[in-house]
């Protein structure tokens, strides 16, 4: 029975290859469907940030569901809103804390809502990390509403965890 030779280069390139492999970082989670649904909502805070009030920091709190859920959950809001583009429009940044008993997920938005394109909030939304079995979540997706003050409010997409 004969042997195989192989050459230096050739042993070479195998480790380099598996030394890649071995370094490379682990693949992503598989993308997951994420529904959220805002149900109830109350501000708890409004403050003015300049002496005209067209920008301004606000909270709220709600209850939430999620696909990812067996329970209901709670929606913690921080937002800052600036008036300035007026009529019925406004923009707003928004960082949201969805929690449940399994974990939270983290959410930011950055968006201009006005009441004369149909829904007040059309936007997108990434998901910024997240606790326990969501710990590191990644991901991305839509946010609507009719109204801000009138939920639900939805949040539509992908999660990877």
């Amino acid at each position: 029975m004969r042997r195989a030779k192989f050459s230096r280069p050739r042993w070479a390139a195998i480790f380099a290859l598996v030394s890649c492999l071995a370094a490379a970082p682990p693949a992503l989670a598989d993308a997951r469907p994420l529904h959220l649904a805002v149900l109830h909502l109350q501000f708890t805070s409004f403050t003015c940030l300049n002496q005209s009030c067209s920008l301004a920091s606000a909270t709220a709190v709600g209850t939430a569901t999620s696909n990812l859920a067996t329970s209901a959950g709670t929606f913690d809001a921080n937002l800052t809103i600036d008036f300035s583009p007026g009529g019925t429009c406004n923009i707003v940044d928004e960082s949201d804390v969805f929690s449940f008993t399994n974990g939270s997920i983290f959410i930011h938005s950055h968006h201009e809502d006005c009441a004369t394109h149909g829904l007040r909030i059309d936007t997108t939304f990434e998901i910024t990390g997240g606790s326990g079995a969501f710990k590191g979540a990644t991901g991305s997706g839509r946010e609507f509403a009719a109204a801000p003050t009138q939920p639900p409010i939805i949040f539509s997409g992908e999660i990877n965890y």
